[in-house]
């Protein structure tokens, strides 16, 4: 079997074991709402007698759009990716009714726009590599460790924009790369276009498209010395993201009436005239840019509960391993990782001041999770590559930081995202320090030790019940006795579905210690 091909399958696998069967936030639940809502032809804000507002912009209630009708505030890229699968997951309940509608929708985005676009992260790494000129084993061994082993894994299972930025500015990056090797023009275009549908799923995926032109103009002015070659290439690129960019502004110009607005911006202009915010406390002057600028700075590089350093183990010895091996990187390498850096740097400056700096109710820093991936993309490649050559003793020592890291990335899918936040919301002990790693290594441990339950839900009997929909394992079966135990089918449905698990795991385990032996780790 082709290497590429048993990535994909060791992919695929851990994709399904790890899959949750949810959305995993509000956020992409709301941008499947959106989905839903365009070909059901149905209002995309549905506002129920049960629901009030919690704050000035509350995002369940949306905007009001050009047309007068309620417009959740989102961008749209992505509610564009999960419609197919929301219009199949319909169908498919309408023919097998085995669980409520929205569940069974839910399940079909999961596994027919979520996992193929989490495997093609898993192939674009691989690809991207291989044009750096690694040699297919450590190529294909740092993709999986990509998945395996960063926060890559978490965004695999909680669908927020991440990975797929990660993929789209991951093929822009390749197509200048293979523009270089090869003088084609598609691989400019092909790239251009991914940088322009980054945008479409979020506005600060200009920030990815300016450095993968700053990566692109430097490649072609250090290989060329033309002037004339530089232009030529930055036109070609621009011919891919220009009309994919043209698109996602007339899909807002429709929405807000401009061409120049976003949902973030028309909800910034109605946050004191939307009259559904009537009688709620006003925000904070200068909102959402109510920070100091160090706030958003040091709080994804050192605070406990964002860190990019702790919640992803493997970037500090990456990037000192980096610094070691500087001088025998290519070229091409040492420039990646010049514009890879100053991606996290503009990620860290533009939400430096934002209210929500830490992509609020998430796993670690999720605004700047996407540039560390980008920045680790080839140094895995180094740590494989050193893992590998090294002596029995230093072999033990990579081997260790690589076990560590799984293990953190395994424990991050394990339980739901926001059960330690909540925890800390209701006060349980061990959430002062708010680091968060550690309480979710003792929810794990309350998993397996009943006797240990008082330390996660039990201790304070009058906030269990506000805790115990969020303690539970956070894979499929175990999560659809959470979401529909009052199902006439869910009993039988839960079983079958814990047996597939099960063959899903095994497999998995069985794949990637066959494939890891295999290649020498």
């Amino acid at each position: 079997m082709k290497f590429p091909i048993r990535i994909a399958l060791v992919a695929l696998l851990w994709l399904v074991t790890i899959s949750s069967g949810e959305l995993g936030s509000l956020d992409v639940d709301l941008r499947l709402q959106m989905a839903h809502a365009w070909w059901t032809k149905t209002e995309e804000v549905q506002i129920t007698p049960d629901m009030e507002p919690i704050v000035r912009g509350d995002i369940r209630f949306g905007v009001v759009g050009a047309d007068g009708s309620r417009k959740i505030g989102y961008e749209t890229g992505q509610s564009f990716l999960m419609l197919p699968a929301d219009w199949l997951g319909s169908q498919l309940h309408r023919r097998w009714p085995v669980a409520s509608a929205d569940i069974v929708r839910r399940w079909a985005v999961n596994l027919f726009t979520f996992i193929p676009i989490n495997i093609a992260v898993v192939l674009a790494a691989f690809w991207l590599l291989r044009l750096f000129q690694f040699e297919e084993r450590v190529a294909g061994l740092a993709s999986l460790t990509l998945l395996l082993g960063t926060t890559v894994l978490h965004y695999a299972q909680v669908h927020q924009h991440n990975n797929q930025l990660l993929l789209l500015t991951l093929v822009g990056y390749g197509g200048a790369i293979a523009y270089l090797q090869t003088k084609q023009s598609r691989w400019l275009i092909a790239g251009g276009m991914a940088l322009g549908m980054a945008v479409f799923i979020r506005v600060t995926g200009l920030i990815h498209a300016a450095t993968v032109v700053l990566f692109l103009v430097g490649a072609v002015a250090y290989k060329y010395r033309q002037m004339g070659a530089v232009i030529r290439s930055v036109g070609l690129w621009l011919v891919g993201f220009v009309p994919v960019f043209l698109v996602s502004r007339y899909v807002d110009f429709l929405r807000y009436g401009s061409f120049f607005a976003s949902g973030k911006s028309i909800e910034q202009l109605q946050l004191e005239t939307d009259v559904i915010w009537s009688g709620l406390p006003q925000l904070p002057d200068g909102y959402p840019l109510i920070n100091s600028f160090h706030v958003g700075i040091l709080g994804p590089l050192i605070s406990p509960a964002k860190s990019i350093f702790l919640y992803d183990p493997l970037l500090v010895p990456c990037l000192l391993l980096g610094a070691l091996c500087w001088q025998r990187l290519s070229p091409w390498i040492r420039w990646y990782l010049v514009t890879s850096i100053l991606n996290l740097g503009l990620h860290l400056a533009a939400y430096s001041r934002f209210v929500f700096w830490h992509g609020d109710s998430a796993w670690g820093a999720r605004y700047h999770v996407t540039s560390v991936h980008l920045l680790l993309v080839p140094l895995l490649a180094v740590f494989i590559q050193q893992l590998l050559a090294t002596s029995k003793l230093k072999r033990l020592f990579f081997r260790g930081l690589l076990i560590l890291a799984l293990m953190v990335q395994l424990a991050s899918v394990s339980m739901p995202m926001n059960l330690e936040i909540f925890q800390k919301r209701v006060g349980m002990p061990g959430t002062r320090l708010d680091i968060r790693l550690v309480q979710r290594m003792s929810n794990i441990a309350c998993q397996f030790d009943p006797d240990l339950t008082r330390l996660c839900t039990d201790r304070h009997p009058d906030k269990k019940v506000y805790l115990d929909h969020l303690n539970h394992w956070n894979f499929f079966p175990f999560v659809l006795g959470q979401t529909d135990s009052d199902s006439d089918n869910s009993s039988g449905l839960q079983g079958v579905l814990f047996l597939l698990w099960g063959l899903a795991l095994g497999a998995a385990i069985l794949t990637s210690v066959t494939l890891w032996r295999t290649s020498g780790l």
